[in-house]
């Protein structure tokens, strides 16, 4: 029962939020009086979304644009938190690396779109090297400050108690102290990642939410591009939601 109003708890604030979004919609749409290609009411929103979810397309687009992500998003991981554990302990690793990754972590994901679809086509490749751009960065940098942050005595704690190999080292010090950092940038780097697939999707893709979007505009349904932006949003909140529960867990049972 506890848990139940717990979770009521979390949902009520986007509720509110999403309450006080659709009477500001309905005022505008109210006094305004646009054209339903220009601004759909809220009705004809929760209609076409209704359609799109009891057609199935909505769970087809969405699911396309989720698989996209979570690939790039885990070949990040496996590449930035090793990356950024061995640059965190390591001065000579970190003065070789972090040139090339400042030079060019200001690139934005989007402007490597034209050399994606040059080098890769419009396939799916393409698509996750945006997404592994977009999500590479923030975590290999959480994981350097994790690492950095690490105050020295638990380091020292830890050679005197047993840990006479560096990888028993990382194993029992470095990776638990580091972990709410990485998982921290896991966070964001999940984030920027669904914004740089929707974006790559807009341009050179058949499928996924930024397709569903661009495809509303060029047939001028204001309300299948606003639904595309509604998913994107719900998508977005419940996935960061499961991030944080699973870096409280992981916390915790670290702190045990």
């Amino acid at each position: 029962m506890r848990e139940g109003r717990g979770l009521f708890g979390h949902l009520l604030p986007y509720l509110y939020a999403a309450a006080f979004i659709v009477v500001v919609w309905q005022l505008v749409v109210t006094l305004t009086k646009p054209h339903v290609s220009l601004l759909p009411p809220p009705y004809l929103v929760a209609q076409g979304f209704y359609e799109l979810v009891a057609s199935g397309k909505l769970f087809v687009h969405a699911g396309v644009s989720l698989g996209r992500v979570f690939s790039a998003w885990f070949l990040s991981m496996l590449i930035a938190v090793p990356l950024g554990l061995a640059m965190g302990r390591s001065r000579l690793i970190e003065r070789l690396a972090d040139p090339l990754i400042e030079l060019l972590r200001p690139i934005s994901p989007l402007a490597w779109i034209p050399l994606a679809i040059l080098w890769f086509g419009i396939g799916e490749s393409g698509k996750i090297f945006i997404v592994f751009i977009g999500t590479f960065f923030p975590t290999l940098l959480a994981t350097v400050a994790g690492v950095k942050g690490i105050e020295p005595h638990l380091i020292h704690a830890g050679q005197v108690f047993g840990c006479k190999s560096q990888f028993s080292l990382f194993r029992r010090i470095v990776l638990p102290a580091a972990l709410p950092s990485i998982i921290t940038g896991l966070r964001i780097s999940f984030g920027t990642g669904w914004a740089a697939i929707i974006a790559a999707e807009l341009v050179a893709a058949r499928s996924g939410l930024g397709y569903l979007i661009a495809n509303g505009m060029e047939i001028l349904r204001a309300d299948q591009v606003l639904v595309g932006m509604i998913a994107i949003g719900i998508l977005g909140v419940a996935f960061d939601a499961g991030l944080r529960y699973v870096g409280r867990r992981l916390t915790w049972e670290g702190a045990a």
